[in-house]
Parts: C-alpha cells; structure tokens; sequence
C-alpha cells in the first residue's frame, strides 16, 4: 500500500499549523531527535542543492537520509537511504503501521510523509538527514526536525494562495525556518531575502557573495565551479555532474551548508559534485533527437532554464504545459521572448491547465508554430529537439510512459 492510496480523492483545506504534526511526532517518541538534519527551503534550486549537499555527506562516509518531495513517478522517490529509495515492502509497512495515527492526528498527506521519514530515518540509524522544505517556511512540517545548519535558496512568487501575494511576504514565511543559534545560509543577498532577515533580526546569517564567494561556468555542455572559498575551503575548477548555470549557485550553497555542519575533504568533495544527479532538472534522457527534461514550474525559473537551454542548443524547441495557479500565462509569455514555436500539451493532474486555454493563448502570443500532443507520451515519439519544462508533473508523465529505459 502507498501512503497517496489513503490520501487520493480527499477533499480537505489546508490549515496551517504545526500542531498536527509537532503532536504526532511526541505521540511516536520524536525520533528526530536521534539524528541531526540539514534544513533546505526556497522556491527554486531546493532538490538540486539538497541533491549536491546529500552526495557530498554521502562521500564523506556518512550514512544519509534524504527526504524529497514531491516525487516524479514513484513515490519511494521521497524516503532515501545513501541516495536509494525506501523498499516497496517497507514503505508498506511504515503506512499500515502508522495509518491509525495519521487519522488521529488528522495529518495532511505531507505530514504524514514526513512523519514516516522521521521514523524510517530513525530505524535506519542515519547520521544525518537532509530535509527538503515543501512549501514555505513557517508552517512546514519539516521544521519539527532537529536542524543543526538551515539554508534558504532563493526567494520567488510561487505558491501565493499559501505564501503571500508579493516576494516581501513570501520571504518572510520562508525565514521562519530560522530557529535561534542555528546557522542560515542564504543562498543570495539580493532583495527581499537577506533586506527582510535584517529587518527580522535573525542572527548567524551566512550569506552568498559576503561569507562565501564563488563563479563558474558552463562549456560545452559542463558546467563547471570555477572557484568557491569559505571559511578554510577553497577550491577550484570542480566539474559539476548537473548541467546549467544556476547549478553553480546550487553547488555554492551545498557545499556552504555542508561546511558549517562538518569539515569537508577537497577530493571527496570534488568527487561528490562530479557524480551528483537529479532527475528532471536539465536532464538529458535521450540524445538524437534531443530531449531534455526539466521541471521548472514558476515564470522565473522557467526563464533561466529556457534561456540556458537557448544558448546551449539554439535549435531546441519546447513542449509547455501548466497548472492553474502556477502563472502559466507569464511563464508561456517568456517562452515567447526566445522563440515562435512552442509544442503544447495537457497533464492528467487535476489541476493542469487545459490544452485548449494554452493553444488560445499561444495564438494571441503570437507563436508562429504551434503544435498540441495528444499526450506527454508523444514527447518520446517527436522527431523535434525538445525541452519540457512548465510542471514537475509533466515530467513525471513523460518518465513514466518510458520508465523501463529512463530512471
């Protein structure tokens, strides 16, 4: 049984609060307790950056657990032991066993996947636990666990029906992950983020481009870091295992978080940048023709990633969709700043955006070539260079129809 198969077609608002989540976890013993964990929030960059700092505890010889969300295609995607997924068995076990106290304590679907990360982490006598942030800051489930080092990426409109109508609102729910005498990374000075920590007062600020400096690039299809200092690590020239220019930022930020929690090798270091990958973030899964994957879902990081793909593939054509009340509009209109031609086509999600609204759209857009799949399947029979990007859920489908020769 998987833990959706309870949750699937409920009806229920989200109420925030930690409450649920705080008393669930004392009702089973607070195993969080039995481990520390690394706290990583944002709006873009959060999977990439946990990815990065996981391998890099990981090649430190440390016994990791890592909690991903959301999934792509299989669920276990998000309990992992040493970079692998939770057994079938085990996940089954853990959601029979807990199924009563999920109903107790009214837990929302994410509390109750955290709450089974907690103990399966616990159980597997982890060193340490890398927590990736749902959404926001303030009411997040994942804050019930014992943080020793929290970062914060970036800060972006996203989620605004839960966050805020304007970044100066979504920043500071996303601060609330501070706790006081934990460091927090700050994954760049820009406005709001760290104006807004300021004007919070939160102390042991570790900031981009002022307690850690860094650059790189990207040739050839390599990204690569071409320097990074912090405290009393410096390197150079590290070839990076996921592709794109804002990957460097990404890798800055692990490896500042990884620092403030231990001391960290030179070449077990490079070796864990070299060998880090995560699905559907700028991900090649086929070669001739071209097909890239990537999961950026709000309008500024479907820019970066469009621009980025523009640059390195000129010929590069993309396959768009959206969700509702994801500004699918203005993410379609930045599209249109790169090119005019866009392929189109509906997720099964219930809150995907119909094709026919995207096609009208595209018309008025001015998009010169506008092709619509039937579904996201039809990306593995399209002679064209492709990019999908709009929905994690896009991507999930399309490495669904071909799971077998993708993952």
């Amino acid at each position: 049984m998987k833990l959706w198969n309870l949750y699937k077609g409920r009806d229920y608002k989200i109420e925030p609060t930690l409450e649920r989540i705080r008393e669930a976890s004392d009702y089973v013993g607070n195993p969080q307790r039995n481990y520390p964990a690394l706290l990583v929030g944002g709006t873009n960059g959060k999977g990439s950056s946990c990815a990065f700092l996981e391998r890099i505890l990981r090649e430190h010889g440390l016994k990791t657990g890592w909690f991903v969300s959301p999934h792509l295609v299989d669920e276990r995607e998000r309990w992992r032991i040493k970079g692998r997924w939770i057994e079938e068995e085990t996940l089954e076990w853990y959601v029979k066993e807990l199924k009563g106290i999920f109903e107790r304590f009214n837990l929302t679907y994410f509390e109750a996947a955290t709450l089974i990360a907690l103990l399966y982490f616990r159980d597997e006598g982890v060193d340490v636990a890398v927590m990736e942030v749902g959404m926001g800051g303030r009411w997040d489930a994942t804050k019930v666990s014992s943080a020793q080092v929290v970062g914060i990426t970036n800060v972006e409109r996203d989620h605004t029906k839960w966050l805020g109508n304007n970044v100066e609102e979504i920043a500071e729910d996303k601060l609330h992950l501070y706790r006081e005498g934990t460091p927090l990374v700050l994954g760049n000075a820009r406005y709001p983020l760290y104006p807004k920590a300021l004007e919070m007062g939160l102390g042991n600020l570790v900031v981009a481009g002022e307690d850690y400096t860094y650059r790189g690039y990207v040739r050839k299809g390599r990204t690569f870091l071409e320097e990074y200092s912090f405290m009393d690590t410096n390197l150079r020239e590290a070839q990076l295992g996921l592709l794109g220019k804002w990957q460097i930022d990404n890798a800055a930020f692990a490896l500042t978080m990884a620092g403030l929690f231990m001391g960290i090798k030179e070449d077990k270091t490079r070796e864990a940048l070299r060998l880090t990958r995560w699905e559907g973030r700028m991900e090649v899964v086929r070669e001739d023709p071209l097909l890239i994957l990537d999961g950026s879902h709000n309008p500024y990081a479907v820019n970066k990633v469009v621009k980025e793909v523009r640059r390195l593939f000129p010929e590069v054509r993309f396959l768009f969709t959206g969700l509702r009340e994801k500004e699918w509009e203005l993410s379609m209109s930045l599209i249109r700043k790169y090119t005019d031609s866009i392929f189109l086509v509906q997720v099964s999600h219930h809150r995907g955006e119909p094709v026919t609204n995207l096609y009208r759209k595209a018309v008025d857009m001015g998009f010169k070539e506008i092709v619509v799949f039937e579904t996201p399947a039809d990306a593995w029979k399209c002679p064209e260079n492709l990019c999908a990007v709009g929905s994690l859920y896009l991507i999930g489908e399309i490495k669904e129809a071909f799971a077998d020769t993708v993952i």
